[in-house]
């Protein structure tokens, strides 16, 4: 008998529409349908919700698959491994409900975003607000779920790619044309205003539109104002659910509070070295 990729007693860092964090699993079993082979499972989340049955197809990638992907997504080092726990909604000092529940119906809905090839768009015209971040970490708890590839770039990058004529980056262009989840970080940042640039960035867009891939769109411009070839824009917007972020620095907040501990750190130490030399 298959063994079950989930036992109970088992600990998940997971979410539903309204949370993300440790559940544990109080339910698992087998169904084997004519049209239908997997798992139904319940868990308890730390503040005692428990949820109804979850399924669990056949098919989910084991946690070293999980691991292989996304080593070769070209997600940022300092994201490749973040989550939604690693994510802290509670720094913009404001009601972060509305984004949160659209981040989490991509999350657990996303066979239904994936059917009718629909992703987020992520906007803050300030820059360090958490969007690259935030856009990883989705694509992150989409990997632990689903069986497709993952692929980060962004819209810099990838005019760039586009210039290099090599087989390998050939592949690595057809890769994230053809991934089943894309992030596509900086839309509409500063690029020579080329043809040729919005022909390559079109091709890009209407692969994914055309054959229904989800996307992940980050951007510090609002997407009814991308100043882009038309056709782009159009299609974007189309396929896109809105996430506005607060015109909140997190980066710089990240930044100010090292620098606190930093400085607190050596003057602590300034001080132990005075009062050796006074003894």
């Amino acid at each position: 008998m298959q063994q079950p990729p989930i036992r109970v007693g088992e600990q998940r860092e997971t979410s539903t529409s309204s949370l993300w964090g440790l559940a544990t699993v109080t339910k698992v079993s087998r169904v084997d349908t004519d049209t239908l082979h997997g798992y139904m499972f319940q868990e308890r989340y730390e503040n005692g919700y428990e949820t109804g049955d979850i399924w669990w197809p056949d098919g989910i990638i084991s946690d070293f698959q999980i691991n292989e992907r996304r080593n070769r997504s070209l997600i940022p080092a300092e994201y490749v491994h973040k989550t939604g726990k690693d994510f802290d909604w509670s720094k913009y000092g404001e009601d972060m409900t509305a984004q949160r529940k659209i981040v989490n119906a991509f999350v657990m809905e996303f066979y239904s975003f994936r059917r009718e090839g629909r992703g987020l768009y992520i906007f803050s015209k300030t820059r360090g607000s958490g969007k690259t971040m935030l856009a990883c970490c989705t694509a992150n708890e989409i990997l632990k779920r689903h069986d497709i590839t993952v692929k980060f770039i962004s819209v810099p990058d990838y005019i760039e790619l586009i210039k290099e004529k090599d087989d390998s980056s050939r592949e690595t262009r057809e890769a994230i044309m053809n991934a089943g989840l894309l992030i596509l970080d900086d839309v509409g940042a500063q690029v020579e205003n080329k043809e040729w640039i919005s022909t390559a960035l079109f091709r890009l867009i209407d692969r994914r539109y055309t054959n229904h891939y989800p996307t992940i769109f980050t951007s510090n411009v609002r997407i009814d104002e991308l100043k882009t070839d038309d056709r782009i824009s159009d299609r974007i917007y189309a396929v896109s659910a809105p996430i506005i972020m607060p015109e909140v620095s997190v980066r710089k907040q990240i930044a100010d509070r090292f620098t606190r501990e930093f400085l607190n750190r050596v003057m602590q130490q300034d001080d132990t070295a005075e009062d050796a030399e006074d003894e």
